[in-house]
């Protein structure tokens, strides 16, 4: 009983310690906000702008802007999904794989893999360029 009385008087404390002062805010959301990859054979290129999918194809067939549905990073890079009732497209960039695009043998920081409704998968390469050989 002695224990009792004696923890009484600091529950106030205790229970003012545990209030919502001390509780984090939720970090931001990572976003991707500009980035553009290419690939080749089938040339096609995609850019990411203003929350915006722009998908151009070397034909010209395909070619839409869809508003991004989805974004999130990934332990590798980024997945990015947007879709409508004519449309869909999702970029999976993989940020720790260096990339040659075969045709302009230039070294891009990430491989870029996109599925458009369509036209199926693609593999290309995006990011920052890590060497170019026609800029020497």
């Amino acid at each position: 009983m002695k224990n009792a009385l004696l923890v009484m008087p600091i529950l106030p404390l205790l229970l003012v310690a545990c209030g919502s002062d001390n509780e984090k805010a939720p970090a931001p959301e990572e976003k991707l906000t500009e980035y553009k990859a290419y690939g080749t054979e089938p040339g096609w290129t995609v850019e990411i702008q203003n929350d915006e999918i722009i998908h151009t194809s070397q034909d010209g067939n395909n070619d839409f802007n869809l508003a991004i549905q989805r974004m999130k990073a990934t332990p590798t890079g980024w997945e990015i999904k947007g879709f409508s009732d004519k449309n869909n497209i999702t970029v999976t960039i993989t940020s720790d794989e260096e990339c040659n695009d075969g045709m302009s043998d230039r070294k891009y920081a990430d491989t870029v893999t996109v599925s458009v409704s369509g036209s199926g998968y693609h593999t290309g390469c995006g990011g920052e360029i890590l060497s170019d050989p026609e800029a020497a």
